[in-house]
């Protein structure tokens, strides 16, 4: 899914993130849709998507995979770096959710968009580090998912800066 995401770069240097509305409301759509679906077909979304990763990257070299198109884009491997944090994030932020309660250190500080907008703790230095990386925090979301089919608190909210609670 494009979602045509795009930044506003303010006088102080600062960027604001934009996303159409009409691809906004069909991500949060897609999002809804795949958390009523059970544990099993979710894990087939999951791993479908991390097979589309890993054929992505297939055959980049290390020099191809940190080439950055224009000075404000990014690269394979900051990709690559973001998407394991995501992944990881994902993980543990829903586990937590299910169980009515949110890991330490989410919140309201980090539903600020400063706080989340280009969220990335990894970093590679080569491409099988990210391969190998993106594979640990697969099994891991994974695991989350498979113990996923049950009741869950469905109260509980997380506020993204760009898609809401």
């Amino acid at each position: 899914m494009d979602l045509e995401l795009t930044y506003i770069k303010h006088p102080d240097g600062s960027q604001t993130l934009t996303i159409p509305e009409d691809r906004k409301a069909a991500a949060i759509a897609f999002l809804r849709d795949g958390g009523a679906k059970s544990a099993a077909e979710i894990e087939a979304l999951v791993e479908g998507g991390h097979e589309a990763l890993l054929r992505a990257i297939d055959g980049l070299s290390d020099a191809q995979s940190t080439f950055k198109p224009a000075p404000d884009e990014w690269s394979v491997l900051e990709l690559m770096a973001h998407v394991v944090t995501a992944k990881q994030i994902v993980g543990v932020l829903c586990g937590a959710m299910a169980k009515g309660q949110l890991p330490p250190g989410f919140g309201p500080p980090l539903e600020a968009a400063a706080a989340q907008d280009g969220v990335t703790v990894s970093r590679f230095e080569t491409l099988d580090a990210a391969r190998a990386a993106a594979s640990t925090a697969h099994a891991a979301l994974l695991q989350f998912v498979r113990s996923a089919d049950g009741p869950v608190n469905a109260e509980m909210t997380f506020r993204h800066f760009v898609f809401g609670a």
